[in-house]
């Protein structure tokens, strides 16, 4: 893979992904019910969850490259947002429903309720699931090295949470299986576990969509390099007020700078366009700038 179009290899790359978490979840919620495995059932749910980040990548490559018209002045950015919203309610809600389910069988094995022993087809769909996702983390993080993409790196550490999990969930099952009736709480005690995991991760997704929904300003980190980057043109005196906040992929920069009164209007704008360059070369061609210029 080269650098010679890096938006079509986290492309291709999430696709080959997305296919591989689509086997696994059909695979995971099959073995689940087949398996009579709570801690399976809760496991195909987390790999549902990284189905649903591949989906979201595509649609902020796709997004993020279509460009503005006259009814969007800033882009498409905040469909992908909207829908990352909507995907982590969907997992705080499946996440709920998952601990309560599991805290019921839990309860009912610690009052003497004998559990159903779940089957070896639950089993091989969790090793098989550490052997993938490793595999899938291994792939993704390489190639994200190779394009320099935050976002392939980002999954790929997603693809290895999920081998981990499922570590776990091997762990409860095959105790569950193999020693006697009374350590099957395991299976529903290892769900309520991941349950857990899944409902954070929907809350983290609703979260930071709801801050962009909100136009939250950067962290004051970023902007501090923003203005850095602003104030190390030559000329540029003070950097006055600055307004930030993302759009999907992208972010917007609004930033007021002071140039000597004397300055003609062909330096000013020089100047500008110099800020706007160091500033698309940090953040991205895509990066929405505006600079307002005062005299000093």
């Amino acid at each position: 893979m080269t650098d010679t179009n890096p938006i079509h290899n986290i492309r291709q790359v999430t696709m080959k992904g997305m296919f591989i978490n689509t086997f696994l979840m059909i695979l995971k919620f099959v073995a689940a019910f087949v398996g009579h495995s709570s801690a399976m059932l809760a496991d195909a749910i987390h790999s549902f969850s990284d189905f649903l980040t591949d989906i979201i990548i595509l649609l902020q490559v796709k997004f993020g490259l279509k460009p503005r018209d006259d009814r969007h002045d800033y882009g498409y950015g905040k469909i992908a947002t909207l829908i990352t919203l909507l995907f982590g309610i969907v997992l705080l809600v499946l996440g709920f429903f998952m601990c309560y389910e599991s805290l019921v069988k839990t309860i009912r094995a610690i009052q003497g309720t004998v559990l159903v022993r779940p089957g070896y087809i639950a089993l091989i769909a969790a090793f098989a699931s550490i052997v993938l996702k490793e595999l899938l983390y291994r792939y993704t993080m390489h190639h994200a090295h190779e394009a320099g993409s935050a976002i392939l790196a980002s999954n790929a550490w997603h693809h290895r949470s999920d081998a981990i999990s499922s570590i776990g969930t091997t762990i409860g099952i095959g105790c569950a299986i193999i020693l006697d009736e009374r350590w099957r709480i395991l299976d529903p005690l290892t769900a309520l576990i991941v349950s857990f995991f899944i409902m954070r991760i929907g809350l983290e997704m609703a979260i930071h969509a709801s801050k962009e929904l909100m136009e939250t300003s950067l962290s004051e980190e970023k902007e501090q390099e923003i203005i850095k980057i602003a104030s190390s043109e030559p000329g540029v005196q003070v950097t006055k007020e600055l307004l930030t906040r993302r759009i999907g992929r992208n972010i917007a920069i609004e930033i007021d700078i002071m140039l000597p009164g004397d300055t003609t209007v062909k330096e000013a704008h020089e100047h500008a366009l110099n800020i706007e360059k160091k500033l698309k070369e940090k953040y991205g061609s895509s990066t929405h700038i505006g600079i307002h210029i005062e005299p000093a």
